[in-house]
């Protein structure tokens, strides 16, 4: 699965790198910087948090000189890419200790986050256009969790990434930096999330796993379906929540 939230606050989008609520230090891993956006900027590898906070602020992470033209208060600092696996795969990772299948992931996340920038555009609007121009780059940063929020103070195994991408982008023919047009980006991820999964299942093959087909969706076929719902509590939990509120549209549903 993949959601994409729009995210309107630097407190918030700074939590992703100061802590997680419901990972411990020893299971989080270290973010990793991702796009040409953040390449031109100065930034690669691990993420810091000065670097991370200085975006989130709409600010150089090098510089702190402010970025976009735009710096209110209710900006949007940008949006979180949220991909999920199969919980067989999760399970696979977990039980069997295969460090195979986290570089799998982190590669299948990579992979799609590349194919979301080679999309991105900017607004154009000076001389009375009212269009938008491909840009083609992007700043975002990947954090990997490995488990999701606990029930009944146990977590259950879940491998998940969140890739954050900040809301700037470099305009070459205006020399400036922009905020992104996300509209078509989060209206294409049906796309996004079927380049994602496809990936991640021919790497999996490619591991030696047999793949089971369940709809439109896949999993393991060495895991079998009971165990994958023994350890799927939270998502259960989230499942009936929305139920009792009305929310049948799964990106209104939370985070695990």
């Amino acid at each position: 699965m993949l959601r994409i939230i729009q995210n309107r606050s630097a407190a918030q989008a700074k939590s992703y790198y100061a802590h997680s609520d419901y990972l411990s230090e020893a299971q989080e891993l270290t973010g990793r910087w991702g796009g040409r956006a953040a390449q031109m900027m100065g930034l690669a590898g691990d993420v810091k948090k000065e670097h991370f906070d200085r975006l989130c602020d709409n600010q150089h992470p090098q510089s702190g000189e402010q970025l976009t033209l735009r710096n209110d208060t209710d900006r949007t600092t940008g949006y979180d890419f949220n991909f999920h696996l199969p919980k067989g795969v999760s399970l696979a990772y977990t039980i069997g200790c295969d460090e195979r299948i986290l570089d799998a992931f982190r590669d299948s996340v990579e992979e799609t986050m590349r194919d979301v920038e080679h999309d991105a555009k900017t607004r154009v609007r000076k001389h009375g256009m009212d269009t938008d121009r491909n840009t083609g780059n992007l700043a975002w940063a990947t954090f990997i969790h490995k488990t999701a929020r606990p029930v009944l103070g146990e977590p259950d195994p879940h491998l998940h990434a969140h890739a954050f991408c900040f809301n700037t982008t470099w305009d070459q023919k205006e020399e400036s930096w922009k905020a992104v047009q996300f509209r078509d980006l989060k209206r294409d991820g049906a796309y996004y999330q079927a380049g994602f999964h496809a990936r991640m299942a021919k790497r999996m093959r490619g591991l030696g796993y047999e793949i089971r087909k369940k709809g439109k969706e896949w999993d393991l076929d060495a895991i079998p379906n009971s165990l994958c719902n023994k350890f799927s509590r939270r998502k259960d939990q989230i499942e009936e929540l929305a139920r009792s509120l009305g929310i049948d549209n799964p990106d209104e549903n939370g985070r695990p």
